[in-house]
């Protein structure tokens, strides 16, 4: 691990992990198939932490350490965790209704949350073979270097973040630790100044990180030699202008379910959609005319199901009967088996009778040279069902362009009227989950609460 510029060692760290255990020991004894609550953060004490449980074989809960007390409390007592691991190692009580253990969870396996930005998030249990699997077919599909180093620039609650562990303990890397701002939260600068320092070679972000590091320097650091761009989708005019940047940026597709990774771009491709799948992972569209369609994922890195309502009750396991899981999301497969993202399907507006896509409006918003970032949502309508609005971040030039009468312009050119927002929120960042994605929720909510007073033509 590289913590602070410096680098600790296999044998410092295992010191550093025995002790964890050993203070972990006397929680766990007498509690059948005991569930430790891990404070998923993006610092040293959450690797140590997750290398512990890993090391014991112990199943783990990861929670968000921007989750309120009433979430943690939910997820904890869910999962039934018999000790909580808070931030700096601390050692803290369950809430009441926990501290059972869960016998419907396999041992060392991990459990979570999916990210929660549409609906009440949901436990997804992940095995250790899984999880391992995952590892395997990530190596498989890009390779390692042996000077390799992975900034852990997402927190460990987040699949991604947790992901990024297991990958480098697997095959032997060194995870890096730093990059964030005094807040706990992602600072573009700071981890700049980071991968600079302590040469990083690996890392993976989310859309708006993606953005917010091109807004602080167009020019990557020499060190990097593959950005993993997930999470969320990634609009094509952000990738085209990290690459024109120089940025080595791959598009991926994944979901917690699956262990973050189910395909992504690779080296020697011609960039577009998010690559084949990876080695190992099956991925098909429901859709009978080879269109767009629900994208389906079978193979040995999926989980085994989701958290019932009280610890010990059987998962929930939403799969049909030879093995695919309905992930939600749309998609489509070309000619060169490579999987293109349509969006979500839980995402998409339907105005009028018409579909809309969000992640298509926000991809027209953004090729105008002012806006730098946008999220499309689907807002209730009396007339309409549900009416596009959409929250802006301008960037450079907004103002000149024209402003929104601009945008309204550049937007006729290449939307039906029906997919093009009625209503605006300029704001100077988009809201995020505590998954690092974009809240479409708070967005929704800064539109009825605070919208900009739309200038030019009415978007119907």
């Amino acid at each position: 691990m590289v913590d602070g510029g410096r680098e600790v060692g296999w044998g410092e760290l295992a010191e550093r992990v025995d002790r964890t255990r050993d203070a972990l020991r006397p929680r766990l004894d007498g509690v059948t198939a005991p569930v430790v609550a891990v404070v998923g953060g993006a610092g040293p004490e959450a690797v140590v932490t997750l290398l512990a449980v890993l090391e014991g074989r112990v199943s783990f809960v990861l929670i968000h350490p921007r989750w309120t007390r009433a979430e943690r409390d939910r997820a904890i007592a869910m999962a039934g965790a018999c000790v909580c691991v808070e931030s700096g190692g601390a050692l803290a009580a369950p809430p009441a209704a926990a501290g059972v253990g869960n016998p419907s969870v396999g041992p060392g396996a991990a459990i979570v949350f999916t990210s929660g930005t549409t609906g009440q998030p949901r436990g997804a249990v992940l095995s250790r073979a899984a999880l391992r699997a995952s590892a395997r077919a990530h190596g498989r599909a890009m390779g390692w270097r042996a000077d390799d180093r992975w900034l852990l620039s997402l927190p460990t609650a987040h699949v991604g973040g947790l992901m990024v562990v297991i990958r480098c303990l697997q095959a032997r890397r060194a995870v890096v630790v730093g990059g964030r701002g005094a807040s706990g939260n992602f600072d573009a600068d700071e981890t700049l100044r980071v991968v600079e320092r302590d040469r990083v070679t690996l890392l993976s972000v989310v859309p708006t990180m993606l953005a917010r590091l091109l807004q602080t320097t167009r020019r990557p650091p020499p060190s990097l030699r593959a950005v993993l761009v997930g999470g969320a989708g990634a609009p094509e005019v952000l990738m085209e202008r990290a690459r024109e940047g120089g940025w080595p940026v791959f598009a991926t597709y994944g979901l917690t379910e699956a262990c973050s990774q189910v395909a992504t771009e690779r080296w020697d491709e011609t960039p577009g959609g998010v690559g084949e799948p990876l080695p190992g992972v099956e991925v098909r569209v429901a859709a009978p005319d080879g269109s767009a369609g629900t994208i389906q994922v079978r193979g040995d890195a999926l989980f085994d199901g989701y958290l019932g309502a009280e610890p010990g009750a059987p998962l929930e396991r939403p799969f049909e009967a030879d093995g695919w899981f309905d992930t939600g999301d749309l998609g489509s497969i070309d000619e060169d088996g490579r999987l293109r993202v349509v969006g979500r399907r839980s995402d998409r507006i339907v105005s009028g009778g018409e579909n809309v896509d969000p992640a298509e409006v926000e991809a027209a918003v953004v090729e105008w040279p002012g806006a730098a970032e946008a999220c499309v949502v689907g807002l209730e309508d009396e007339e309409w069902g549900e009416r596009v609005g959409a929250v802006l971040v301008p960037a450079a030039g907004f103002e000149a362009l024209g402003g929104l009468a601009g945008l309204g312009r550049h937007l006729g050119g290449r939307l039906a009227g029906f997919k093009r927002p009625r209503c605006w929120s300029v704001v100077d960042r988009l809201p995020v989950a505590a998954s690092g994605k974009v809240d479409r929720i708070a967005c929704a909510r800064l539109l009825i609460e605070s919208p900009t007073p739309r200038v030019g033509e009415a978007g119907r």
